[in-house]
């Protein structure tokens, strides 16, 4: 039999070098699981969570925080309500306060330590109290957002739902920068374990430094958590915003937010089986919890 040639030799080498880097570490033997952490629940009209909705049905809304494990390390994306909302919520402006009107359940933090969990780190998808309220439970764990972020929650009146007594000295700030990436039509991005299971993603308009993290299994199903781009799942089916009251309470840049409600709307049109998770969508959180569950 004849020894292989070179060009053909070249061929094969190159062509295992694109495999190598083409296909991800992840694989089917390494487990990704999420839990989702309840902390609290609200139940407003539907009309103050979408343009249009009714005043007579009520929508259920959840605090949740995201517990990531990955075999090369844990995090929370986002935190939910902590064990101190109620005193933290006295600070913020009185014509806001009709969204501390929630059901506080148990603290991340809590949670954790019952299940003998903890957390290495937090990447937070946005700094508005209802998903950074935990932050002061977990002094010494390194708290992740982007430096648009970081500058926005550290400014004053940045926002009617962040307020001094939401952060103290003693959380571990570190910002972090998205890649020149694109994915999935967003420009930059960012994989957090450099295996294609976790991508964030910039989300600018909520907030200047809100991130979205694409959640890929290695059976194939796929989430995308998309914090308070929407609030409501029909916001992306209908390409409608929030409430204009709310959006001025919540949303930092309307017409952004627009923008990225518009990109979901033709992400969920390109990929029909891609579950997109508003953070507070009770029946959306409710469908992800159950599709990890099943993983």
């Amino acid at each position: 039999m004849k020894s292989m040639g070179v060009p053909m030799r070249k061929y094969l080498m190159i062509l295992m070098a694109i495999t190598a880097i083409s296909f991800p570490s992840w694989s089917r033997d390494e487990k990704l699981n999420v839990k989702v952490l309840y902390t609290g629940t609200i139940s407003p009209p539907e009309a103050e969570t979408i343009k249009g909705g009714s005043w007579f049905k009520k929508f259920s809304m959840v605090h949740p925080a995201f517990f990531i494990q990955h075999p090369k390390g844990t995090f929370l994306f986002d935190t939910g309500l902590g064990h101190s909302i109620k005193t933290q919520v006295k600070d913020m402006v009185w014509w806001a306060r009709s969204a501390t009107k929630f059901i506080q359940k148990e603290s991340a933090a809590d949670q954790l330590k019952a299940l003998g969990l903890k957390a290495d780190r937090i990447i937070l998808s946005h700094a508005h109290f209802d998903h950074s309220s935990g932050l002061i439970d977990f002094p010494s764990v390194p708290v992740e957002v982007l430096q648009e972020e970081l500058d926005f929650l550290k400014t004053k009146n940045a926002s009617p739902a962040i307020f001094p007594s939401l952060f103290n000295e003693q959380i571990v700030w570190q910002t972090y920068t998205l890649e020149n990436k694109s994915y999935e039509g967003y420009a930059k991005s960012r994989d957090i374990f450099g295996d294609g299971s976790l991508i964030l993603v910039g989300m600018p308009g909520h907030s200047p430094g809100s991130v979205g993290l694409f959640i890929n299994l290695a059976s194939g199903k796929r989430a995308f958590l998309v914090g308070d781009t929407v609030w409501n799942s029909d916001g992306i089916t209908k390409g409608l915003p929030k409430f204009w009251i709310s959006s001025k309470f919540a949303d930092n840049k309307p017409d952004e937010v627009m923008t990225r409600i518009l990109e979901l709307q033709a992400l969920q049109k390109k990929y029909p089986d891609l579950l997109i998770v508003p953070s507070h969508d009770a029946k959306a959180v409710g469908a992800f919890e159950e599709m990890m569950n099943r993983n």
